[in-house]
């Protein structure tokens, strides 16, 4: 009874096992997804922040003109 019950479950574990092997694992996709966001953000404010800083006056009064302020 043991013996049955051990090799029907080593044919499952097999059988598991050769179906995954076949697909690649992605688990730690997401992960890599949030931190690229995480960088490409903070790469972003950083240049916005530089350009305001280099153009700042300019920037704000060419908005006011366009605006009508």
């Amino acid at each position: 009874m043991l013996t049955r019950l051990t090799t029907n479950l080593r044919s499952r574990l097999v059988a598991l096992h050769a179906r995954r092997a076949g697909q690649p694992n992605d688990s730690g996709a997401s992960t890599v997804e949030v931190l690229g966001w995480a960088a490409m953000s903070t790469v972003a404010i950083v240049a916005i922040g530089a350009a305001l800083q280099a153009l700042g006056v300019d920037l704000i009064d060419y908005v006011r003109t366009q605006l009508g302020v």
